[in-house]
């Protein structure tokens, strides 16, 4: 008995593509990573500092890292490595950008109360599936150990973590609200009560992400 030839599959051929190789594919991913130095990729990525150079020299492709870049960023392949398409393809246009499978927000480091702007953030929205939110008004703040989710529409204390500025300079600290819009703000041991007035509030943390 001939076994059933119905479902047989046929092989095609793919011809190679023509990809970007160097600084074509070097400049795409500063862009992509909002940074201005060639040589930052190899901090960003773990890796040698010559081994840019040698992609440069070379015109060579860095496919590892491209993938990496997108499963990171969710930068297009096709824009990375084809210069065809939008790098990102179906994201909204803003400070926060979102796609169907990873959400970009912009992303800060606290430093002596002022904010640093560092490389844009993405992840899985599914974190916040239980949020509703508007993307738009999230942004994400770097600590020693976590990543913190930050909601800029949340500027009313009532209790919780905010992001606070006293004096123009910022802080996190832990809030609950008093009658007559007095608060009491935590400083780790201690607690102090202030006017509402006094303070301004930036936003309310709402996720926190430890460090692996």
């Amino acid at each position: 008995m001939k076994p059933n030839s119905t479902h047989k599959s046929h092989v095609t051929t793919l011809s190679p593509y023509q990809y970007l190789g160097g600084k074509a594919v070097t400049s795409k991913l500063c862009s992509v990573l909002d940074i201005d130095e060639y040589q930052d990729l190899a901090d960003i990525f773990n890796i040698p500092r010559g081994t840019v150079s040698t992609w440069h020299s070379r015109e060579t492709t860095p496919f590892e890292i491209a993938i990496r870049s997108h499963l990171a960023t969710g930068v297009s392949l096709r824009w990375l490595l084809l210069n065809e398409g939008e790098a990102f393809p179906h994201m909204v246009t803003s400070d926060t950008e979102v796609t169907s499978s990873v959400l970009t927000l912009p992303y800060y480091q606290l430093k002596s109360g002022r904010l640093t702007t560092l490389p844009a953030l993405s992840f899985d929205p599914i974190l916040l599936k239980q949020a509703a939110i508007d993307p738009l008004l999230l942004m994400a703040l770097q600590t020693s150990t976590t990543t913190l989710i930050i909601d800029k529409s949340d500027n009313l204390p009532i209790s919780g973590s905010y992001l606070i500025s006293i004096d123009n300079l910022m802080s996190i600290n832990d809030i609950q609200r008093l009658p007559a819009n007095q608060l009491v703000l935590h400083y780790g041991q201690s607690s102090i009560a202030i006017a509402q007035d006094d303070i301004k509030i930036i936003g309310k943390i709402i996720l926190s992400i430890d460090h692996v």
